[in-house]
Formats: C-alpha cells, structure tokens, sequence
C-alpha cells in the first residue's frame, strides 16, 4: 500500500512525498543548506503486472511533461525509487545505487 506520508534523503535534500487515496499526489524537496522546498502535485498511476513496479505521474501544474519511475516495496514501511524520467520509453528498468531515493513511511 504506497498511500501515505513517505520521508527520506537524497544529496543532502529531504524528500516528503503524500500519496493518496484518491490517487493525488504532492512531492517536496527541501534543501537542507538553504531551507527552500520545491514541491510538485500531480496524479500518480502504479503498475504491478511488471517487477519492479512502475510508477508514473501525471497532470503535473508545474512542468509540462510527467514523470515516470520504477519503485521497490522494501516491506510495509519502507520503499525505494529510482530516479524520475519524462518519457516512459526511457524510464530506469534497474535501481543504480547512486540515484535512489529510499523512503520510510512517516506514521505520525
């Protein structure tokens, strides 16, 4: 189950990702040097026929392309994603060790 608050780093940025049920979703990047957070909202869509799952976003106000990734379900509480392309055809296929994202389930 990918819904709910989901925290981690990367290269010294915090990554606060919320996925809901509804299928919407907000994705924060806050800078921990400068304090400024860059965040994205969009609607996300998962693939489980193919392993690793796929993991796509959508209808993004603040770009105009969407993103697609591959995610790993660690156990309950913990994920892992590669990093984000804008097409589809050049989505990672494999995770590399430099360029994952790994989140813990934030329960509050």
């Amino acid at each position: 189950n990918i819904h709910g608050l989901w925290k981690g780093d990367l290269n010294s940025k915090e990554l606060i990702f919320q996925f809901n049920e509804d299928q919407t979703c907000v994705l924060s990047f806050k800078d921990n040097l400068s304090q400024s957070v860059e965040s994205i909202n969009g609607d996300f869509e998962m693939d489980f026929s193919k392993n690793p799952f796929s993991l796509s976003i959508r209808n993004i106000p603040q770009l105009n392309h969407p993103l697609h990734t591959i995610i790993q379900f660690l156990g309950s509480d913990s994920i892992q994603l590669a990093g984000f392309s804008p097409r589809w055809k050049v989505r990672p296929i494999a995770f590399e060790q430099d360029k994952i994202m790994s989140l813990n389930r934030f329960k509050e």
